[in-house]
């Protein structure tokens, strides 16, 4: 999942993104069956002239999935061509898409998935509160969120999301989340040497993971990573 904003942005994000995706996705693809991958773009104005915070990055109305990692990449630089950029950072709609899928297979008496969710981001976020209801919310559900900052920007409010303080996130409501489920990394300490982009992201997985399955015992032998 792809955040499109600001045009000076597009080269680093480019590079920064593709090393994300491929480095990721390269492990994460061989715990999916069918290797396709939901792929959505958010803060862009998209085909029909509307700001979207969650859209299809393949463009195709009724069908976000793309082939494989190579979809993903192809998938964006077709968006990059036909999406105009579009502020500002909502990170809510596509929490909550993902939510919602991940939310569908309980429906449908399937616990043999697990979701993990990849979001690439050069914006600070202006729904701070929406975005901690969304994952309140999410945390009761078989979903993981990896967060990449990319650029120079103040992230000090994903490492709110992200919880390694020890405080469960609590919705507006005053609800506290069930777990931890994000996981935050700036792609500048990446660069900078001190740190493995796969390392840093898929660090607190396995545990993320855990503290879902145990407490409902489910047994991971027939378990889907999607």
């Amino acid at each position: 999942m792809l955040k499109l904003n600001e045009q000076d942005f597009l080269g680093e994000a480019n590079c920064f993104l593709s090393e994300a995706i491929m480095e990721v996705g390269e492990v994460i693809q061989f715990y999916d069956s069918d290797k396709r991958f939901p792929a959505w773009g958010f803060g862009g104005k998209t085909f029909d002239g509307v700001v979207s915070h969650c859209f299809n990055l393949n463009g195709i109305p009724n069908g976000s999935e793309v082939e494989g990692v190579d979809g993903i990449m192809a998938a964006y630089a077709s968006a990059l061509h036909n999406v105009a950029l579009s502020g500002p950072t909502l990170f809510g709609p596509v929490i909550n898409m993902a939510a919602q899928i991940a939310g569908q297979s309980l429906s449908h008496d399937d616990r043999s998935k697990y979701f993990v969710l990849l979001i690439i981001t050069d914006g600070v976020l202006t729904d701070l509160q929406e975005t901690k209801d969304a994952l309140v919310r999410a945390s009761d559900l078989p979903l993981s969120i990896l967060i990449v900052g990319v650029g120079g920007a103040d992230f000090t409010q994903m490492e709110i999301l992200d919880a390694d303080n020890g405080r469960r996130l609590e919705s507006s409501t005053g609800r506290v989340a069930t777990r931890d489920i994000v996981q935050f990394v700036p792609m500048q300490e990446v660069h900078n040497g001190r740190i493995s982009a796969v390392q840093a992201l898929l660090e607190e997985l396995p545990g993320q993971f855990l503290t879902y399955v145990r407490p409902r015992d489910i047994k991971p032998c027939n378990l889907q990573v999607v």
